[in-house]
């Protein structure tokens, strides 16, 4: 009956709000290419790790190989039947774990209509991720962990395996729901002590490396590296694994719920959820949940089961509250599942100590009290999000987004490239190549992000696409965003459902709001201005001039020069500095930054830094000398280069920088 019923409510789901994420689009590309015969790529002879999850990519291949390559359309529903049907799996299982364990009817109930009544389990169950597939596979394992049988290491090595074959950074999940039955174990429950547990574990992961260790052994062999690019592209946004931050945030972590500082409140609420207007009590709501939910496993009398669901919840919001530099909304089912587990099973010990004497009936009408009001706010919150995403599919992705794709797809040339963000319906209908933000399909703006940084401006500079495609809310499209870039793109079309989605009244509409309106630039003017042996990009211009007896190359501010460093250098000396004329007049510059980086092709280090100041400073009107040691060479990277990066302050007026040649020692 649960799988059943949560089946049927999926595909309901589906066909009401015909929902297709953006993030499909980018895994699907590399899925049709597989099926046509191209390679498991985004790009055609390009091999690079372009998604995350092996089932997510490989599962639309094969659905559109059943289709005989004809129908993407068809191919999209063979997948959602399959992920409403892991879904639907997902209930059984946790339906079969509470009667297994004697949880009350109530509470029984409660696992199955918790999670076919969660808005973004089902809705990223449906929309082309593997959610559903990641929620089957999380129920699989916790009912493994107390399913006590001699196969028991069988069911959680399979139940590993599917987790990390669904997404790579499943180990954590594993890793919280194997620690947390080892902490709290009750032998009468998991059929075994400590020591066995260990043993079962050992074994179980034995199975899991069996069974996903060839998949990393192709991934390594056919993209060079075993990682997904996607996570390096992601990666690349945050500053690292910070272990003080986490472990701060972990011994505080209830507090920090209360106070709105974590993600963990997102496990129960709808995606994007902070863009107004949902009802009042939503915020509220999910933080209690969330509270409630992190602190049970703390709690002895809690029975098991609940415990570690509680454990495992508590481990994934500490994960998705200060690791990712984002916790994207997709990530949150997983640790949603854990949560309704722990909150069923402490709801169902709270129903079955109400009989008896009046006071402890009383009880029962209270908990009957707070499951209506659980299930009422659940459904309420899952129904919103019905209306706003049908409305989101219509007016953003079928109207703009896919729109802007099939317009590119049939007036780019080939062998054109566009920089956007939004990568999926523009990326997969437009068949261009893509320097996306923050380079998901692209290792050209992975390198060029870690060696000149994250400012677009330079990164649009010096990757030169020839369409750019931006994000406009309101007036804040290319001149204001980007201005130094307007002579250089010409605007040719832009793609606007504003009036549309504004004349909506459907919860969470600011979300749309924010997607209403994209205009597409086309570049007519170069800047690239390659010159002796340097790469040169700058959107004003570069040319040589002399300045005294020194021969300086002219570069505007924003601009970045860049040079390789010969085999062998252990130093750098040159000059930098403005031309005499830039404080003459009534007009002056305001100065501007000189940084110079070293590049390993991994990261880029600052070697030093120096802001002028020549309208105030006389000494700054004169050319500048340095000499900087380089660092040690790894040579088993990529060669070096030296980054010579410039940078307006609060204008770009007259900001005519220069650098000397430079001299490698």
């Amino acid at each position: 009956m649960a799988f059943v019923a949560t089946f049927v409510v999926a595909v309901t789901f589906a066909w009401y709000t015909q929902h297709v994420w953006e993030d499909y689009y980018i895994t699907y590309r590399s899925s049709r290419n597989l099926a046509v015969g191209n390679g498991l790529v985004y790009n055609p002879g390009d091999h690079l790790h372009t998604f995350t999850s092996p089932l997510g990519v490989l599962l639309p291949s094969f659905a559109l190989i059943l289709t005989g390559n004809s129908s993407d359309t068809v191919a999209l529903w063979i997948f959602r039947a399959m992920s409403a049907a892991a879904l639907s799996g997902a209930a059984a299982f946790l339906v079969n774990l509470g009667r297994r364990h004697a949880f009350p009817t109530l509470a029984v109930f409660l696992l199955a209509a918790f999670l076919a009544c969660d808005a973004k389990s089902v809705d990223f169950t449906i929309n082309g991720m593997e959610t559903g597939f990641m929620l089957l596979f999380a129920a699989y394992a916790l009912w493994s962990q107390f399913h006590p049988s001699p196969r028991s290491w069988l069911h959680l090595g399979c139940a590993w395996a599917g987790l990390m074959w669904t997404r790579p950074d499943s180990f954590i999940y594993i890793a919280l729901i194997a620690i947390g039955t080892w902490i709290f174990n009750r032998s009468e429950i998991t059929g075994a002590n400590r020591t066995r547990l260990l043993v079962t574990y050992l074994k179980a992961g034995a199975l899991t490396v069996a069974l996903y260790g060839p998949w990393l052994a192709w991934a390594a062999w056919y993209y060079g590296t075993p990682i997904p690019h996607t996570i390096t592209a992601k990666a690349a946004q945050g500053a690292g694994l910070a272990w003080p931050q986490l472990m701060h945030g972990f011994w505080r972590l209830p507090y920090l719920i209360a106070r709105g500082e974590t993600a963990a409140e997102g496990a129960f609420l709808p995606a994007y959820y902070l863009f107004p207007s949902w009802p009042a009590w939503m915020i509220p709501f999910g933080r209690t949940l969330a509270v409630i939910a992190s602190v049970l496993w703390l709690l002895p009398r809690v029975r098991l089961e609940a415990r570690v669901a509680s454990f495992a919840f508590y481990g994934g919001a500490c994960y998705l509250s200060f690791v990712p530099y984002y916790p994207f909304p997709w990530y949150f089912p997983t640790i949603a599942l854990f949560a309704f587990v722990a909150l069923a099973g402490v709801i169902g010990q709270l129903w079955g100590k109400g009989s008896g004497s009046t006071w402890l009936r009383s009880t029962r009408v209270a908990v009957a009290t707070l499951v209506v009001v659980l299930l009422a706010a659940e459904i309420r919150l899952t129904l919103g999000v019905a209306q706003q995403v049908q409305a989101q599919q219509e007016f953003v992705e079928n109207r703009n987004r896919r729109a802007i794709g099939e317009w590119l797809h049939a007036h780019a040339d080939k062998g054109d490239t566009v920089f956007m963000e939004p990568l999926g319906y523009i990326g997969y209908f437009s068949e261009l190549k893509t320097y996306d933000w923050p380079g998901l399909s692209s290792r050209e703006m992975v390198t060029a992000e870690r060696m000149l940084g994250r400012n677009w401006i330079d990164l649009i500079c010096y990757l030169q696409p020839t369409w750019i495609v931006m994000r406009a809310t309101g007036e804040g499209d290319l001149p204001q965003r980007l201005p130094e870039l307007v002579d250089h793109y010409r605007r040719v079309i832009a793609f606007d459902q504003t009036g549309p989605i504004r004349a909506l009244d459907v919860p969470g509409r600011r979300m749309l709001e924010f997607d209403a309106r994209f205009v597409v630039y086309r570049l007519e003017k170069p800047m690239r201005q390659d010159a002796d042996g340097l790469e040169i990009a700058t959107p004003v211009g570069s040319t040589r001039l002399t300045i005294g007896s020194a021969s300086m190359r002219l570069v505007h501010a924003p601009g970045n020069v860049i040079a390789r460093v010969p085999v062998g250098a252990t130093s750098v000396d040159g000059q930098f500095g403005f031309p005499p004329d830039v404080t003459n007049g009534d007009v002056q510059t305001d100065g501007a930054e000189f940084a110079l980086y070293w590049f390993d092709g991994r990261e880029r280090t600052l070697l030093f830094s120096r802001t002028l100041h020549p309208h105030e400073n006389v000494a700054d009107r004169t050319l500048q000398s340095f000499h900087v040691p380089l660092p040690a060479r790894d040579p088993n990277h990529a060669e070096a280069r030296l980054i010579l990066q410039t940078s307006p302050l609060a204008t770009m007026t007259k900001d005519w920088t220069c650098w000397s040649d430079l001299t490698f020692r």
